[in-house]
């Protein structure tokens, strides 16, 4: 794979063979041409690796890591500032966006879905500092919520400004810096992992019954995911998926389908008026009306002007 410099960058299709020197064998799959407009830049930070991603609409395919022969040294946390992601590991799907951090050991098959344009920061820290305890619960990926005053603000804070001066450090500054972080890291892996399973934490039949009347009285929030259902009912977001998954769903699907439900309950009672669909769209939390023309199309087999003519 060939010995990595303090400082990596690349553009267009140089990027996924960057990515590949720098991650091992995970493969970046875009459209055709989707991949020009695409930019990597990562520092070495002592033995840690901060690395920041620009890049259309793409797949990151890491299920053959192992198949490989190449086992990553290195546990990853990564968050988008800008974009939305599904990640897929271990049976668990994670939305990666602005609002929680995202922990996983890509030594085991993971897969990314990038729909969109994204931004992503990623730092990689060794295993070998880490608890080995709290890296052998990484099967599965954690996703820690931002939240005020929180050390997973501090450390997004340092991987923002580290971002922008990285080729401005000297390498004793970026050993320092990639200590801090690493400290930081450790400690969120760490107390993450000790409140996954609280003692006081609700059984699941009872928690999802709660979850369902928080989304029922939020549904019209944009923001509503499994990360603000988590600091809601005061548990791990993984918490929160186990308890979808005793339901057979992931928050994601429960929400989007109560958004349509609920939109389609509007649609049928309240007056036909110019505008009244994209406002119905916009007020359940749907991003434009095309977009909810397009989820409504594909759970009720018929458009949503079609459904509301078939209830008058």
């Amino acid at each position: 794979m060939g010995t990595l410099s303090p400082l990596e960058a690349a553009t267009g299709t140089d990027v996924r063979f960057v990515a590949r020197r720098l991650f091992g064998s995970v493969r970046l799959h875009f459209s055709e041409g989707r991949e020009r407009a695409s930019r990597i830049i990562s520092a070495k930070l002592g033995q840690c690796r901060l690395t920041r991603l620009n890049a259309e609409a793409h797949l990151v395919d890491g299920s053959r890591v192992l198949s490989d022969g190449n086992r990553p040294d290195m546990i990853k946390l990564i968050i988008q500032p800008h974009g939305r992601s599904v990640f897929h590991q271990g049976g668990c799907d994670l939305t990666v966006g602005s609002q929680a951090l995202v922990i996983y050991d890509p030594a085991y098959s993971y897969r990314l879905e990038n729909p969109m344009p994204v931004e992503v920061l990623m730092f990689q820290v060794p295993r070998e500092t880490l608890p080995r305890a709290v890296v052998g619960r990484l099967r599965r990926p954690m996703a820690v919520p931002l939240a005020p005053g929180g050390l997973q603000n501090i450390l997004l804070s340092m991987m923002q400004g580290a971002v922008v001066e990285m080729d401005r450090l000297d390498a004793a500054g970026r050993e320092s810096l990639g200590r801090a972080m690493a400290d930081l890291t450790r400690t969120i892996i760490t107390d993450c992992s000790l409140a996954d399973h609280p003692a006081d934490a609700p059984p699941l039949a009872l928690l999802f019954d709660r979850i369902k009347a928080y989304v029922a009285d939020n549904i019209q929030r944009t923001d509503l995911d499994a990360a603000d259902i988590a600091r809601r009912m005061g548990c791990s977001v993984r918490y929160v998926y186990r308890a979808f998954e005793a339901q057979g769903q992931t928050p994601a699907d429960f929400i989007w389908e109560q958004r349509l439900q609920t939109a389609a309950e509007a649609l049928r009672n309240r007056p036909v008026r110019p505008g009244s669909i994209a406002e119905v769209a916009f007020e359940f939390g749907f991003s434009s009306s095309a977009h909810f023309s397009r989820l409504f199309r594909q759970r009720y087999d018929r458009t949503p002007s079609q459904w509301r003519e078939a209830a008058e």
